[in-house]
């Protein structure tokens, strides 16, 4: 058991090291663009290394793509987009729908890369070079890939960090053990917590700082739970377990 925390430790070790590694290189080095698109030197100024790779993956498979058909009104544009592929040495050809909003330039594509991996597929970047776009809308650019942002777990104490005396990690443990105390107190009465809550919300837009996944109050089906929970009743109140002699010795 010794030799398996050990073991798992210096795993972690390794792991927070090669994001440090990936960190540093993304924020002072720069990855060669792979094509002339200004798009992509979007995604360049933005991404991390890793996932500018994924990018310009689908930058370049966007040449195995033809536009079948195009339906255009004042509005819209539809596109249907062929991809040539080839499984078990025979063609396999897939056909995708996607739908270009002239007005606020965001795409809709059947392929769905974008809610399911984060990145746009390719192609959407041959829709946006059909409709001759040259920057897009910073809704393509998601917060967890780019490089400017630091990882919250980086603020946690750990045995196989080397940055606990560091002013930030000591201010986040500072701060997290006061906010502790006002949890422990508030959260015993619906008063309390709805005003912890208001008083949250608006420092949050005192500093002019993002609201991330912010529960605000209570909606009332949530009040109804605290109030549930507060006054237990006879179902769920928690009962000791009942006697049962040991086995003893053989």
């Amino acid at each position: 058991m010794k030799q398996f925390v050990i073991q798992y430790d210096n795993a972690l070790r390794s792991k927070a090291e090669k994001e440090i590694e990936a960190d540093f290189a993304s924020s002072n080095t720069t990855l060669p663009c792979s094509t002339q698109s200004l798009i992509e030197r979007q995604f360049q100024e933005e991404y991390t290394h890793a996932e500018l790779a994924e990018v310009q993956q689908e930058l370049r498979s966007k040449i195995n793509c033809t536009i079948r058909s195009c339906e255009c009104d004042e509005m819209f544009s539809k596109y249907m987009v062929k991809e040539e592929c080839i499984r078990n040495g025979q063609s396999d050809d897939k056909m995708n729908e996607i739908v270009f909003d002239k007005v606020t330039q965001q795409i809709r594509c059947t392929y769905l890369l974008f809610e399911f991996r984060g990145i746009l597929c390719q192609y959407s970047f041959l829709v946006l070079a059909q409709e001759k776009v040259k920057s897009i809308s910073h809704h393509y650019f998601l917060k967890r890939w780019s490089k400017r942002i630091r990882r919250r777990h980086t603020y946690i104490r750990a045995s196989y960090k080397h940055n606990n005396d560091d002013p930030d990690v000591e201010r986040y443990d500072f701060m997290c053990m006061r906010f502790y105390e006002i949890a422990e107190v508030a959260c015993q009465f619906e008063n309390g917590t709805n005003s912890v809550l208001t008083q949250l919300d608006s420092m949050f837009a005192t500093l002019d700082l993002p609201i991330l996944n912010n529960p605000s109050l209570p909606s009332q089906k949530g009040k109804e739970k605290l109030t549930q929970h507060q006054t237990p009743t006879m179902d769920n109140m928690v009962r000791s377990p009942s006697h049962v002699r040991r086995k003893g010795r053989p």
